[in-house]
């Protein structure tokens, strides 16, 4: 299992919403649905960090499915979980976007932040959601791929909103239900507003 470690700068769900369409934004894909994971780690990110690498490791000489390393300007992805993504697999791209999540937002942390599917071992006893590297990066993931304004654009098709934005079923239904809360309004108009559609709001 991959292990956890606590952070003393994280975000709420809410300003995650905020700083993961920073990063759209800062990437080009604020307007579009289907955010391209693989194109921003083999080739945006070296525009923002020029000594960053991308491995993609024999699923053998893995245990976990991913790992960032943002001290060291590298993440590593298991094999068969990058050529999954690269097809469109959901679970895969989600994996993808939580090391970008790392990437980004632990690089304070010298430590190697895995993503694997049994979780992460939490050192600390009754760690919060804004405590946790492993919870921030996983929401950074959901929100990067499916921002609260496109969540609500489908807010009566979680399906569609899971295929339009190439997320897990459970993602889609866990944002439709966040994009809908009064605190997310802000944030979803904000975001709507540079690139409305008739039903945003």
């Amino acid at each position: 299992m991959a292990r956890d470690y606590f952070t003393a700068n994280g975000l709420t769900t809410s300003q995650m919403m905020v700083q993961a369409m920073k990063y759209r934004r800062e990437f080009d894909m604020q307007h579009v649905e289907l955010v391209d994971i693989v194109d921003i780690l083999e080739f945006k990110l070296v525009g923002r960090y020029p000594n960053f690498k991308l491995a993609i490791e024999r699923d053998s000489e893995m245990k976990e499915d991913a790992l960032a390393e943002p001290h060291k300007d590298r993440i590593t992805v298991k094999e068969s979980v990058y050529l999954a993504a690269c097809s469109g697999n959901a679970e895969a791209r989600l994996v993808l976007a939580h090391e970008l999540g790392h990437f980004l937002l632990h690089r304070e942390k010298d430590v190697q932040m895995h993503k694997d599917q049994n979780g992460a071992v939490q050192p600390i006893r009754n760690m919060k959601a804004t405590e946790s590297i492993e919870d921030q990066a996983d929401m950074f993931a959901r929100h990067f791929l499916a921002p609260p304004h496109l969540a609500y654009r489908y807010k009566d098709e979680p399906k569609a909103l899971a295929a339009a934005t190439g997320v897990p079923l459970r993602i889609s239904k866990g944002n439709i239900t966040m994009s809908k809360w009064p605190e997310v309004y802000a944030i979803r108009f904000e975001q709507g507003a540079r690139h409305p559609q008739k039903n945003d709001v």
